[in-house]
């Protein structure tokens, strides 16, 4: 066969001996091979040699992937134990002769499969034993690893998350590492470090979960522990110093201090905040949503006298916003008799005293925002006034004739609240509407058609006179019926100077006469209500009524 002749070539010599008549041409057979059959030679040993190596690593490879599945059966059939696995898997040698004490399952496993194997890939897999005999238990060991930083993971979660004083608690998770790293396959050198840095770990854990807590004490404990050197031994689940190194404890204390000062800042803005917009938030809506100061906050920040004072003081204004809140939908009769029955006597304590002064803040508080703004006040105090001019002030709204109905239906619900809660000048608008209209009216490119339409519809929407006469008053606070510029050479020729409009940050005055508010006939044009009106303003709301509708 072809394949072979190769082999038959190179294995060819000559016979030196043979003297038989056939000698020269024997002689003349074993001469050495020239070097293109030489080389034909070499290159199939190579070949071959290369097809060994080859099918050695697959067998290999095949055999790695027994003693993986081998290992995953043990693992999951042993005990959790690692010691005992890598005797059941690997077997033991005494460690000064090398003699082999007890076969694994390893050795079991790789005679079986090298007796299996073809002869000429024997001495190759029988070399690699040692070396996949490591590596496996480099896996093992690397398993080992993984398994133990999970545990401690968890563990160390579980101190975060519980009491560091809860002493038995500490000592279960701290525990439960030490018993696991036990039973690991290390040095003992390597297991001491394992253990004393597992035991500073926990301990760290636990300082750190008490200085979230509680800063100020994890501060203190930690500067008052013993100079190193001077410790003696103790218990780590009692003294939460046993087992951190100086280092370990600086560095805690720089922690506790910065977690102390981020306490403090963090206490000062809550005061300050709280101070500022609980009293006003719980009026409204009867809570605060933000950060509520504890006194113990007031006494880090301002010492235990002036703490204590600014606490009594914050909780009086708290309080007053609770009563406030009570007198929402309280007459202003029954506000002004809540406030006679609070009225301490002449041989009343102190604390009725107190009660007294936080009964009368509530009802100046109550009473002074019904003043400022009665129809803004009834719309976020009772829910069917906010829905009616909810209605009106959407974006999907339209300031024209067709919505005449739902502005006469705000206007009618939110006066009646108003005269419900006993407010003696019932305003039709909302402050806030007032300043949208204003707002529309300030733009140049509004047509004044478009004005006059809108002045039309709100008048039309007023249910009664009284009402018409409080809406036009408001509205020319709010400078609608004055224009945006000012005609300065007609000014200066009449030597009249526009109607002053009073802003919305001022009280409204009380109500006037018809005639007087209107500015009688000069001002509107005469008593004719059609003639022109002056150049510079508006026409009246009461004009643009009766000659519209």
């Amino acid at each position: 066969m072809v394949h072979i002749i190769p082999l038959s070539v190179g294995q060819r010599r000559r016979d030196a001996g043979n003297a038989g008549p056939d000698a020269s041409l024997a002689g003349e057979a074993v001469h050495p091979l020239d070097d293109h059959w030489q080389a034909v030679a070499d290159h199939y040993e190579r070949r071959l040699a290369q097809q060994q190596a080859f099918d050695t690593e697959i067998a290999a490879r095949r055999l790695n992937g027994e003693i993986a599945s081998a290992e995953a059966d043990t693992v999951a059939n042993a005990p959790v134990d690692g010691e005992g696995l890598h005797h059941a898997m690997y077997g033991e040698v005494e460690p000064f002769t090398g003699r082999v004490v007890q076969k694994g399952r390893f050795d079991t496993l790789f005679d079986d499969f090298l007796k299996q194997a073809p002869p000429e890939l024997r001495p190759g897999l029988a070399s690699r034993k040692a070396a996949l005999a490591m590596q496996q238990l480099q896996r093992r060991n690397q398993y080992e690893q993984d398994q133990l930083s999970a545990v401690q993971a968890e563990e160390l979660e579980n101190i975060a998350k519980s009491d560091p004083d809860d002493t038995a608690a500490f000592d279960g998770s701290r525990q439960a590492g030490l018993d696991l790293i036990a039973k690991m396959n290390l040095d003992p050198q390597i297991r001491l470090q394992t253990e004393a840095a597992w035991g500073a770990g926990t301990a760290k854990a636990r300082m750190e979960a008490l200085i979230a807590r509680d800063p100020r004490r994890a501060a203190e404990m930690l500067s008052a522990g013993p100079v190193a050197g001077k410790r003696k031994a103790s218990n780590p689940a009692t003294d939460p110093l046993a087992d951190l190194s100086p280092d370990d404890i600086r560095r805690l204390v720089s922690q506790a201090h910065a977690a102390t000062a981020t306490e403090l800042i963090e206490a000062r803005a809550n005061i300050d905040l709280a101070s500022q917009n609980a009293p006003d938030a719980i009026a409204s809506t009867g809570s605060y949503s933000g950060a509520m100061p504890s006194p113990a906050a007031f006494t880090a920040i301002y010492g235990v006298e002036e703490g204590g004072k600014r606490y009594q003081d914050f909780s009086r204004k708290i309080e007053g916003g609770r009563q406030a809140f009570g007198m929402r939908t309280m007459p202003n009769q029954a506000i002004h008799a809540a406030l006679r029955d609070a009225e301490p006597g002449p041989a009343s304590s102190k604390e009725d005293q107190t009660q007294y002064q936080v009964t009368a803040a509530a009802a100046l508080k109550t009473l002074g925002m019904r003043r400022a703004d009665p129809a803004g006040y009834v719309r976020e105090v009772f829910p069917n006034v906010d829905a009616a001019w909810s209605k009106v002030t959407s974006p999907a709204s339209k300031s024209e004739v067709s919505d005449r109905e739902a502005y006469r239906q705000a206007i009618a619900v939110s006066v009646a609240a108003q005269r419900q809660l006993g407010v003696d000048n019932p305003q039709p608008l909302p402050r806030a509407v007032v300043q949208s209209i204003a707002d529309g009216f300030s733009k140049k490119d509004v047509p004044q058609a478009d004005r006059d339409t809108v002045l039309s519809d709100l008048l039309a929407a007023a249910p009664d006179r009284e009402t018409r006469e409080a809406l036009t008053k408001q509205l020319d606070q709010a400078g609608v019926y004055q224009s945006a510029e000012i005609d300065p050479i007609t000014t200066a020729a009449t030597g009249q100077q526009p109607p002053p409009s009073a802003p919305l940050s001022e009280p409204l005055s009380a109500p006037q006469p018809a005639g007087e508010e209107l500015g009688g006939p000069a001002e509107v044009g005469g008593s004719n209500p059609a003639s022109p009106a002056k150049k510079g303003s508006l026409k009246r709301p009461e004009i643009l009524f009766s000659t519209r509708f």
